[in-house]
């Protein structure tokens, strides 16, 4: 019996941790202040995920994903400033805000300069779908219309898997788009085509040039 009780805890928290994962989600589209940021965020993401990223992302799409945290945190400090000018209140939530904003600024940063030296790890860490999580989660929190807590910032960590997966899912559930497929065909083809015109052009090279016998050389005679 106190086997089932404990597991009763259990199943409640995570069941309230799912509840605050999906809230944070959610909370930004019923706010005018926060909806003008969000919904480019998400806008981004789904064009980048299925036209871009849908097999991967490239050192050129993560170069291109660090821009995003990189303003947008930016955008987060000039909020938070902008609120201490109109009067509000210095304090030790105001310090929090002001570091995930230089955090986030930082990982748009290591991005940018890790993708242009082509470290392999920015496949991951520059994925649209991981920069999207970031910003679309904490958003809430630096516009103050979400409380933070711990059950806030364990279930951004602990459903992050839930997240990622279901993207992979419908990625991998979904046809691939014809833009995407014209793309890749285009630069095989292209380069067949150039490799096939250079082809041609080494077979035919030297076809017209005039023919001398080889005796001609070994004997010394005057050509001209």
């Amino acid at each position: 019996m106190a086997f089932l009780d404990v597991l009763m805890v259990v199943l409640i928290f995570l069941w309230d941790l799912f509840k605050e994962w999906l809230w944070a989600f959610a909370i930004s589209f019923t706010s005018f202040q926060t909806v003008w940021i969000i919904i480019p965020i998400w806008i981004s993401w789904f064009f980048a995920e299925f036209f871009q990223e849908k097999k991967g992302t490239s050192f050129g799409n993560a170069i291109s994903n660090g821009v995003v945290p990189f303003w947008v945190g930016i955008d987060w400090i000039r909020e938070i400033t902008t609120g201490l000018l109109e009067g509000g209140a210095f304090s030790f939530l105001v310090v929090g805000k002001y570091l995930v904003s230089v955090l986030v600024i930082g990982y748009g940063l290591m991005i940018i300069i890790y993708g242009i030296k082509v470290k392999s790890f920015i496949h991951i860490l520059g994925r649209i779908r991981e920069v999207t999580y970031v910003l679309a989660f904490l958003t809430p929190f630096i516009y103050g219309i979400i409380e933070p807590s711990y059950l806030y910032f364990l279930s951004m960590i602990l459903f992050f898997p839930i997240f990622y997966f279901l993207i992979e899912l419908i990625d991998k559930f979904t046809p691939e788009p014809k833009a995407m497929s014209e793309d890749e065909g285009g630069s095989k083809g292209g380069m067949d085509g150039l490799g096939g015109d250079l082809g041609s052009l080494d077979s035919s090279f030297g076809k017209d040039l005039p023919k001398f016998p080889k005796d001609d050389f070994s004997k010394g005679k005057k050509l001209f």
